[in-house]
């Protein structure tokens, strides 16, 4: 027998190591072939080196690029391991050998939907269902991608599609669930919603979805409950090094805090600590020591705005008696629409700061100070809704007494589409080195006028006025409908409809400038 069949009889009974020295020793004797590549590659999946297992792939495919049935297992293994990035790689090869079976476009749409590039993943989708109609994943997962784009109203007609093709699949109820909550038609979201957990109990994408459709109806006391079920999608989510379940806290009703120490923890962005860490004076109150481990840099504002909470690093080691995610604080203290610790402000920067960009910004003194952001992380599953592109912007750019400037930290990509002159929109965000900069630069503004963005959360927080524009499937803390919130009393809130072009909503944020200007 050759060291290339004892390595393939090897593998089939699991004795991996075995098989990996009969595989080199086949490479050794066939150094250009691709089997042993293979072989190797497959060998080192059994003991758990998925890293490596893609490198022997990749060098299979080199010597023999011609073959796409090895382009095929590469991309299947870095699909189950979840590698999006690299997977994109044998995928178009395997598009470009006209392997476009359904299986292989619905993955190849998956992995491009994951890394962002929408576009791509809609065409994917579309060539699998154009092969077969009846392809109901292919549905599925349109349908999730099609809302991204803002096109609710083709997500809804694939979602049906989807459940017409298969009633009792709860992957096809919770998308239809899904697109009808980002469609702000709530009862039918939670009905949809509902079934796909009848159909799958314990089902997570659909209970953080049934969640959110409760939060955005304002029924925050049946929301909280079921948001805190997310830490089962364990996928998407993750506790921090530090967890242990033991201590994680259990409300104030089981475990008291008095002499306890807290530790409180980031679980998403930025905007959700700014927003969520005003709990922690609450938890003070009730006799806590309150520690926060949160990103670096907000830990100044926090320190220096919060008397008493320290920031420790997320990578330090928290010696506490009990800790909380920052998110399922609400949940603890029983919060309503009625009961919600709105007292702005809660966050604060240093006088020194603030009276430093006060002589910054002096010499537009004479015009309305007006500062900007047209988008928030790109990787944020919203962006697309919630973005403006920069030049449609202009209206307020450009409007007579105002000075506008640039809020715009992270990178917005295509949303910056174009660069107007320094003097339209000077761009100061280079020179903020934490959260007490912007802060202290907003804090000299006369409004900020911003998307769903942290910038939105801190001035919020400081008590700052600050038109937020919302797009058509707004955030669940921004409830369906109003201008005013109850998190943050000095903001207003200027929505879009769906279908209404961002243009028709910049209109109404540009009067509402001027009449505030007298004109």
């Amino acid at each position: 027998m050759s060291p290339m069949e004892q390595g393939v009889a090897l593998l089939g009974a699991g004795r991996f190591h075995e098989a990996h020295q009969q595989f080199a020793e086949a490479l050794r004797l066939q150094p250009l072939a691709a089997e042993p590549r293979v072989g190797l590659s497959q060998a080192c999946e059994g003991m758990g080196d998925a890293l490596t297992a893609a490198a022997w792939l990749s060098d299979a495919c080199r010597v023999a690029p011609e073959r796409a049935q090895l382009w095929m297992l590469q991309a299947d293994l870095l699909l189950r391991h979840k590698q999006y990035v690299q997977a994109l790689v044998p995928y178009a090869q395997l598009y470009a050998h006209q392997a476009r079976d359904r299986a292989t476009l619905l993955h190849y749409g998956f992995c491009l939907e994951q890394v962002g590039e929408l576009e791509g993943a809609v065409a994917r989708y579309r060539e699998a269902i154009a092969q077969e109609p009846g392809f109901m994943e292919a549905h599925v997962d349109l349908a999730g991608v099609l809302w991204r784009l803002e096109d609710f109203e083709g997500a809804l007609a694939h979602a049906r599609t989807a459940v017409q093709l298969a009633p009792q699949h709860p992957y096809a109820v919770r998308v239809l669930g899904s697109v009808l909550f980002n469609l702000n038609r709530v009862p039918e979201a939670e009905a949809e919603l509902r079934r796909a957990l009848e159909l799958l109990p314990g089902f997570s994408l659909a209970e953080v979805d049934l969640a959110f459709t409760l939060l955005l109806a304002g029924r925050l006391d049946e929301g909280w409950p079921m948001y805190a079920l997310r830490w089962r999608d364990t996928d998407r989510l993750a506790r921090p090094p530090f967890f242990r379940e033991e201590l994680e806290w259990k409300g104030r009703a089981l475990q008291p805090l008095r002499g306890k120490r807290v530790a409180v923890y980031a679980e998403q962005g930025l905007g959700d600590v700014i927003q969520f860490i005003r709990y922690a004076s609450l938890l003070q109150q009730d006799g806590a020591t309150v520690y926060a481990v949160i990103q670096p840099e907000l830990a100044a504002i926090v320190e220096g705005s919060l008397e008493g909470v320290e920031v420790i690093h997320p990578n330090r080691q928290v010696e506490v008696d009990c800790h909380a995610a920052l998110l399922d604080l609400p949940m603890h203290y029983g919060t309503a629409l009625a009961t919600i610790p709105a007292s702005v402000p809660y966050l604060r920067t240093p006088g020194d700061k603030v009276e430093g960009w006060r002589v910054r910004l002096a010499p537009w003194d004479g015009k309305f100070k007006v500062g900007l952001a047209w988008s928030g992380s790109r990787r944020q599953v919203n962006n697309n809704n919630r973005a403006f592109r920069l030049s449609e912007l202009a209206p307020l750019i450009d409007m007579a007494g105002v000075q506008c400037f640039s809020l715009q930290k992270g990178d917005a990509g295509g949303f910056t589409d174009i660069v107007p002159a320094t003097e339209a929109l000077p761009d100061f965000t280079r020179e903020w080195t934490d959260f007490t900069d912007s802060a202290a630069m907003l804090a000299n503004l006369d409004l900020v006028i911003t998307v769903d963005t942290a910038v939105a959360h801190l001035a919020g927080a400081m008590g700052l006025p600050a038109w937020v524009m919302l797009g058509p499937n707004a955030d669940w803390r921004w409830l369906l409908e109003g201008e005013d919130s109850p998190w943050y009393p000095t903001l207003r809130l200027f929505r879009r409809a769906h279908g209404e072009p961002r243009a028709a909503q910049v209109a109404r944020v540009a009067r509402a400038l001027q009449e505030r200007l007298g004109h």
